[in-house]
């Protein structure tokens, strides 16, 4: 086992990777041991999941829903939070970091799906990117709200609501897009280089429908 994000070998690691934060309402989409190596996992926790929770408008969205981290507390506002915007390339690592973990989450069950996602070099800017923040250009994500935050659906035995919700996009022109919703906001990356022309051309063949809710998914 290899780390998908460092490459360095990654079998002693002991940390359980999750896709996104346990702060997110995350308690299912995890990775295997070793799929992120305890070095980056610590990196991600601190230098870009802490900031990205901490910042005023996901402490405020976060307190409204009641949303607990894993130590079981929710975020209390007063007079010195405002409700300020994550800065735009620290989202933007993060749901580029989400995009990958999904990644490996799909074909985890593929024989050498390690070996594969790790030698796979057209995911290396990417993982430069995220990982250590290489490269002067900022990657780009669309955002849109999708429903409102305090949206609660129902399955015909009851209702529920949805924190949190991703998939990935393969559009015609063989470009790979994480498509993430954090409470009802949409996200879209394209992990394999910072541009987003291919997921507004899919956007206009589809009636700009969420590709969350679009085939597979409807």
């Amino acid at each position: 086992m290899r780390c998908i994000f460092c490459k360095a070998d990654s079998q002693s690691s002991r940390s359980v990777e999750h896709i996104l934060p346990e702060s997110l309402g995350n308690i299912d989409h995890t990775l295997p041991l070793g799929a992120v190596c305890d070095w980056c996992n610590e990196y991600f926790g601190r230098k870009i999941e802490g900031p990205i929770l901490e910042s005023g408008i996901f402490r405020l969205l976060r307190a409204d829903r009641r949303v607990e981290n894993k130590e079981g507390r929710i975020p209390i506002l007063d007079n010195r939070h405002v409700p300020n915007l994550p800065d735009y390339r620290l989202m933007s690592r993060f749901i580029g970091k989400v995009g990958l973990e999904a990644l490996a989450h799909r074909v985890k069950h593929v024989t050498d799906w390690n070996v594969e996602i790790v030698n796979k070099t057209e995911l290396d800017p990417i993982r430069e990117y995220v990982r250590f923040n290489r490269g002067k250009i900022t990657w780009p994500f669309t955002y849109r709200t999708l429903y409102p935050v305090n949206a609660l659906f129902n399955d015909g035995q009851e209702y529920y609501d949805v924190p949190h919700e991703f998939d990935l996009l393969y559009t015609e022109g063989n470009e790979l897009y994480i498509v993430l919703a954090i409470f009802g906001v949409e996200f879209a990356l394209n992990l394999g280089g910072p541009e987003l022309d291919g997921y507004d051309k899919w956007l206009a063949g589809h009636d700009f429908a969420s590709p969350l809710y679009t085939g597979k998914n409807s």
